[in-house]
């Protein structure tokens, strides 16, 4: 999988409210293809019980040990979250960083970290 298609799956990510099953499990498919050395086992078995911890297992598999940032305020109507991914938490200038953005905590996670892979892909 190239970045253009990991680019599409983080649009249609960055369009939705919630983060229902089917899309959980698009990107998850994405992150397989495009890092086939990869295990996503452990999120692939919570994407229709626990979105934000399949999110985390993600996240885990992906980057592993990296620091996870969350600004954000949590409300029924609409939520706004800011998700950074980053090496480490120590300092402010890491080279490769995942930022997302959206209306709930797992679509800010999903975001950042399908953004830190585009980056990974073209390295």
């Amino acid at each position: 999988m190239n970045t253009k298609a990991l680019a599409n799956v983080v649009n249609q990510v960055r369009q939705a409210k919630v983060l229902d099953t089917e899309l959980l499990a698009q990107a998850i498919g994405a992150m397989e293809q495009a890092f086939p050395d990869e295990n996503f086992a452990d999120a692939k078995q919570l994407v229709d019980f626990e979105p934000t911890e399949a999110v985390l297992h993600l996240i885990e598999a992906h980057l592993p040990e990296w620091a996870i940032t969350l600004k954000g305020r949590a409300d029924e109507v609409d939520g706004s979250w800011t998700c950074a991914l980053r090496k480490t938490d120590a300092s402010d200038d890491d080279a490769f960083i995942g930022i997302g953005s959206g209306p709930t905590l797992p679509l800010a996670l999903l975001t950042a970290v399908l953004r830190a892979s585009i980056v990974r892909t073209a390295r």
